[in-house]
């Protein structure tokens, strides 16, 4: 079971934008509930795009199908040609020039290029997944094969930094700028150029009005679609029961919309939590009702119920969790400057998974366990 913080947050909801499908018992009984589309997910992504110009995916950070899923999308020819553009929260905009360069094919030291995610300001200390750095070698693959006029763009969103000159915590001016910075790029740089592109962020980036699509859509309504990843409930029982209705789905899959559909009451069913055992730690301001709305605005948010679409990634018994990139063990000067910047973040030493002993770590305390029938 893991255990999650929110440390004071303002929720907001989302609203699907794709027109449920109906059976046939719903057109004699107009109450009865609708079922959401289920489609391969890879043409699911590509369909959103016709409606929308920014794709939004909930990303789970350390999930390794659901990178693999990030890298067919850049893999398929598609993308290239329609969309040509991701943001990830995985890089320091400081180093745009750095990405730009490594992805167009030129060699780039790699204590340079590796300063595009360990040099983050979000990411306590550092990004630490090392499907995370395989995403930008798997697009500069990608771009050698299109001529340079067509290749895929990337452009980190985590907002520059200089951490040679943070000496302490009040140093950090960048941390309050994590949704404002990315929001700025994407109208900047994607909507107010008729362009689209691939957002790829930590879930709850894409909730209330300060989120990166709060923001965005202030100036550009109705521009995100926001795709929610599963990767079960910490319960097996819960997991298993929900994903029995989902025995004749492809995998990946992607189910729209989620409010107001079947998928919505069986993802919320009772007794069944997707967090579970979390702490949450309120502002004393906050009164016994708001705490009520924003317990229940996070569980939602995180089933993803309050999105757009549901990505279905296989059965959670399934799923595994990225190696950690091995600088943070095989680096001791690397590993001391990582250790600096946590302490100077949270007063404490730096806290990482040791070296993976075993193949493969699953997400859940129940992974590998089988059911018969499920994928």
């Amino acid at each position: 079971m893991r255990l999650a913080t929110i440390l004071g947050c303002i929720i907001g909801l989302g609203c699907a934008t794709v027109a449920p499908l109906k059976t046939a018992a719903q057109a004699t009984d107009p109450t009865a509930i609708l079922r959401p589309s289920v489609t391969p997910a890879r043409d699911g992504i590509f369909e959103a795009f016709k409606t929308h110009p920014v794709v939004a995916l909930g990303d789970s950070h350390d999930l390794t199908q659901e990178m693999d899923f990030y890298i067919d999308l850049i893999r398929d020819p598609r993308f290239a040609k329609e969309i040509g553009n991701v943001v990830v929260e995985f890089g320091d905009a400081a180093r745009q020039d750095t990405m730009d360069r490594y992805v167009n094919g030129e060699d780039v030291p790699y204590e340079q290029l590796r300063k595009v995610w360990s040099d983050t300001v979000g990411w306590g200390p550092a990004v630490s997944a090392l499907i995370h750095p395989d995403f930008f070698a798997q697009v500069r693959a990608v771009n050698a094969t299109l001529d340079p006029g067509k290749r895929i763009h990337v452009w980190l969103g985590d907002p520059p930094i200089d951490w040679s000159t943070v000496k302490t915590r009040a140093d950090v001016t960048a941390l309050s700028q994590r949704n404002r910075y990315p929001a700025e790029l994407i109208q900047s740089q994607i909507l107010s150029k008729n362009l689209k592109s691939l957002v790829i962020y930590g879930t709850f980036h894409f909730y209330g009005k300060n989120s990166v699509k709060g923001l965005v859509e202030t100036a550009y309504p109705k521009t995100f679609f926001v795709v929610t990843p599963y990767s079960g409930y910490p319960n097996r029982n819960c997991s298993a029961t929900l994903e029995s209705n989902f025995k004749n789905w492809p995998t990946p899959a992607l189910a729209t919309p989620v409010r107001g559909t079947t998928l919505e009451k069986q993802l919320l069913s009772p007794g069944c939590k997707f967090r579970e055992g979390a702490v949450i730690f309120f502002p004393p301001e906050v009164t016994e009702a708001q705490k009520t709305k924003m317990t229940t605005d996070w569980e939602e948010e995180s089933s993803g119920v309050t999105g757009d679409a549901f990505l279905y990634l296989g059965a959670a018994a399934t799923l595994t969790a990225s190696p950690t990139i091995p600088d943070f063990y095989l680096d001791t000067a690397f590993r001391a400057e990582m250790d600096r910047r946590a302490r100077i973040m949270s007063g404490s030493p730096m806290r990482l998974r040791a070296p993976l002993t075993t193949s493969p770590f699953y997400v859940q305390p129940y992974g590998g366990w089988k059911s018969e029938g499920l994928k």
